[in-house]
């Protein structure tokens, strides 16, 4: 473990992070200063910097217990474009910038129509003199109102689905979308018309980026559980009731207990997934959904036992409780739904009740 790196990332999450936290969501503000400091300080996407994947996610982490939605344009910027693009892609200019923050990336898989069902995406790709020219609308694109180049899944004339980079950005329309959590994060509808694309390979691409996304949408998950954990339990050492602390109560107490035994098993199953898709993402698919079907589930839970251990005060705007009860939601759905999921599981149910 890179402990340094780690501390690094946790120290500017609660000095620079933490203060702007609240702005973030009760603005809508995008922190376009914040991302461009966390670019030069090496910590927007240290995997381009040489960090193991479990230090990444670890970061990342630090960064979600006080803020999920700089947290989530980590994610985008960080995995799900500039990873698949070092992977498959062929500027190293560019994704050195995305890297730095000098530009934004955006991830454009979801539409109107069809969301996590790709099998009927109507985005397409057609080639025109040599040129790909890319027509459709993309749906919950994060950071999609900000975004210098997209990574955008579309239909070729073989109607299979590829990836393409699409850096001029004069070709689409975008349209904000508001949402209930992760606020401050660009949230978008997109219309590309003929919008050039440069083809970077295949469904594979889109299958790498959702494969590492759903990794750090699990760190996202514990992170946004351990920070609402942390204040709930700060409050429950003061609070006073009925004579003793709040969590003197034994009922309170195990609140905390259940949800301490619950986040060190995902955190387990987080170390051991990382340590599978490095050896080979393809084969680590089962973890990967389980991971991201567990870690959801209990982050949404610890998230909610901590709002009941703050009472009205976790109802409250401003405690970071509440902004985590309204971030962690998405976790049940961005990267692929809890039902996606298990979908992807039940494709190897055959393999893994042999194995298990």
């Amino acid at each position: 473990m890179d402990e340094l790196l780690i501390s690094t990332v946790s120290d500017f999450a609660r000095r620079e992070i933490l203060r702007v936290a609240d702005k973030i969501d009760r603005d809508d503000f995008y922190p376009r200063d914040l991302i461009s400091k966390m670019g030069e300080l090496g910590i927007l996407d240290p995997l381009h910097h040489g960090a193991e994947l479990l230090d990444s996610m670890l970061c990342l982490e630090e960064i979600a217990k006080v803020s999920g939605s700089v947290a989530l344009i980590q994610d985008v910027q960080g995995e799900l474009v500039n990873a698949p693009l070092r992977r498959y892609g062929r500027d190293n200019d560019l994704t050195e910038k995305i890297a730095e923050g000098k530009i934004l990336g955006s991830f454009a898989l979801s539409e109107p129509c069809c969301g996590s069902d790709t099998s009927a995406m109507r985005s397409t790709a057609r080639k025109v003199n040599g040129t790909w020219k890319i027509d459709g609308e993309k749906m919950w694109i994060t950071q999609g109102l900000y975004a210098n180049v997209f990574l955008v899944a579309a239909k070729n004339d073989e109607q299979k689905i590829s990836a393409f980079l699409v850096r001029d950005t004069r070709c689409m329309e975008r349209e904000k979308i508001e949402v209930q959590g992760n606020r401050g994060t660009g949230t978008a509808r997109i219309r590309m018309n003929e919008c050039e694309g440069e083809l970077i390979g295949g469904w594979e691409v889109i299958k790498y980026a959702l494969a590492i996304g759903r990794i750090a949408i699990s760190a996202i998950s514990l992170g946004l559980a351990l920070g609402a954990m942390e204040e709930a339990y700060n409050w429950a050492k003061e609070r006073q009731v009925f004579g003793k602390r709040l969590i003197e109560h034994e009922g309170i107490a195990w609140l905390f207990s259940d949800s301490i035994a619950e986040l060190e098993s995902v955190k387990a199953l987080l170390d051991a997934t990382c340590n599978a898709f490095t050896k080979d993402w393809k084969r680590a698919e089962p973890l990967i959904s389980s991971l991201k079907l567990i870690s959801s589930g209990v982050a949404n839970r610890v998230v909610d036992r901590m709002v009941q251990v703050m009472g009205g005060m976790g109802y409250a705007k401003t405690t970071r409780v509440e902004r985590a009860y309204r971030d962690v939601r998405l976790t049940r759905i961005g990267e692929g739904t809890d039902e996606v999921q298990r979908m992807i599981l039940s494709r190897h149910i055959e393999d893994l009740v042999h194995e298990l």
